[in-house]
């Protein structure tokens, strides 16, 4: 390993500083959106139920126990419980857009290393027929095959170095995009189901600026 690192000339550290963090961004999000609980189904069912009994703080105890998108939908549906129509909506809309947010953050990491480590393969296979010309250029076309060598070997290592590291990395992007489309579509479904939950009259009243 350390000698096809050394061959491919200085290019390759910027590349493996790419699969470091394209490697340490990809399992963070991994554990983010797939190893996270999100139990959003139970939690749909205990906000419906506690809000149908007027019971609006234990829905919203059972808001801030649940992890995932959803739940952060739910909690801002309680918590505009009896407000009029408009606000309720536009509560569940904010939240709806914070959590995307947090699902796409650092996404874009991932996109720029899959367009960048190629580049840089590309600049190390520049920058080693440079040397070869050079080669050429100083010895007047009398040349062998090993002082051609370092040239060449700088030129291939370092361009696949740049797609062995963005090729993964893409799959795993696209894997995950389709993942929070996924759980975008669960979001704006849930939304809908908590508007109405919210904006409707469950009964009682609890005050659940008491938790909130």
């Amino acid at each position: 390993m350390l000698k096809y690192i050394s061959a491919g000339g200085p290019v390759m550290y910027p590349i493996i500083l790419c699969s470091v963090v394209g490697l340490a961004v990809s399992i963070q999000k991994i554990i983010q959106l797939l190893l996270s609980p999100t139990g959003s189904d139970q939690l749909m069912r205990s906000v419906k139920i506690n809000m149908s009994q007027g019971r609006p703080v234990e829905a919203m105890q059972a808001a801030k126990a649940a992890k995932g998108p959803v739940a952060g939908l739910a909690r801002a549906a309680v918590s505009n419980y009896g407000r009029p129509y408009s606000e309720i909506k536009d509560a569940i809309e904010m939240a709806g857009r914070e959590e995307v947010h947090a699902m796409e953050r650092k996404m874009n990491v991932l996109d720029g290393i899959v367009t960048l480590a190629p580049l840089l393969g590309l600049l190390g296979t520049v920058t080693g027929l440079i040397k070869n010309f050079q080669v050429l250029s100083a010895f007047a076309g009398l040349t062998t095959p090993a002082q051609l060598s370092g040239g060449i070997a700088e030129a291939m290592i370092t361009t696949a170095a740049g797609l062995i590291v963005a090729a993964p990395l893409m799959l795993i992007y696209s894997w995950l995009s389709v993942v929070i489309d996924d759980k975008v579509a669960e979001m704006d479904r849930r939304a809908a189901e908590l508007l109405a939950i919210a904006a409707g009259d469950g009964g009682g009243r609890g005050d659940v600026r008491e938790i909130s």
